[in-house]
């Protein structure tokens, strides 16, 4: 059972530092971009941060399922491995919320202003700025609101801490959003014209004027639920985990009248 475990632990180093190197190479790929919006001009590698994310999502869940296997056989460094996994999940949580953030909510906007630069027209104006930021914005909030909608809760122990960590580094995001969307609505009612006049474009001022509200509420609902069914879930495995023993126990004990154990037994079941 130790060498088995022990082959796990081994898995676990070598994996999760292939996991690392994705995870640098997407968020490599992801600044690369950022610095292309920065200079006004179309990000370039967005399906290939995508790809790397995915990959590295898919590489920490299979983690988690061998750390778990550690926890169960009372590994003594499972705490370590945990930690160690549940570093990367933080990782690859806060490079996607920056993905979601910067590129994929910025890089509409951004490359039509390249592509109007580079064909003659005309230059947006400073006083558009606050509303296409609020656009920014609220497309950032958009996509986590449906994030939170339909994010799943997990069946076993594993999956569920997945969903937990993963839950908890976006609610840090949400949190750390409020101060943007404030910042959005200050600019909001601010006179932009010349005439004080608000600025218009595409549909700008309904949104400008009903601003969703980020998903806090709903995230702070799910995070409790999450926390109470990891709860659940924790003390129902270990539960499992004293019956498997049990039941090993019983099956492996010698039932004959030979065994000196048998009235000792017969005492216990009393």
């Amino acid at each position: 059972r130790l060498e088995r475990l022990q082959r796990v632990v081994t898995k676990l180093q070598m994996e999760s530092g292939l996991c690392e190197e994705q995870l640098n190479q997407a968020d490599a790929l992801l600044q690369a971009d950022v610095r292309l919006l920065a200079a006004g001009k179309a990000p370039q590698k967005a399906a290939e941060v995508e790809r790397d994310l995915d990959k590295a999502d898919a590489m920490i869940r299979l983690l988690f399922n061998d750390v778990q296997s550690l926890k169960d056989g009372r590994h003594p460094q499972g705490e370590q491995m945990y930690r160690r996994v549940y570093r990367l999940h933080e990782r690859l949580v806060s490079i996607r919320t920056e993905y979601n953030l910067r590129l994929k909510s910025g890089a509409p906007v951004t490359a039509a202003t390249a592509v109007s630069v580079t064909s003659g027209q005309r230059r947006p104006e400073p006083d558009e700025a606050p509303l296409r930021y609020l656009q920014e914005l609220l497309a950032w909030v958009e996509e986590n609101q449906r994030r939170v909608a339909t994010a799943e809760w997990g069946a076993d122990l594993p999956t569920v801490e997945t969903h937990l960590g993963a839950h908890r580094g976006l609610h840090r995001a949400i949190e750390e959003f409020r101060a943007k969307v404030e910042r959005a609505r200050a600019d909001e009612v601010r006179p932009l014209g010349p005439r004080g006049d608000k600025a218009r474009s595409c549909g700008g001022e309904d949104a400008a004027a009903n601003p969703p509200v980020p998903p806090q509420n709903s995230s702070k609902s799910r995070l409790r639920h999450l926390e109470s069914l990891h709860g659940f879930v924790s003390a129902a495995t270990k539960e499992l985990l004293w019956l498997s023993e049990r039941e090993e126990e019983e099956v492996a004990f010698d039932w004959s009248h030979n065994n000196p154990a048998m009235a000792a037994k017969k005492e216990s079941y009393s």
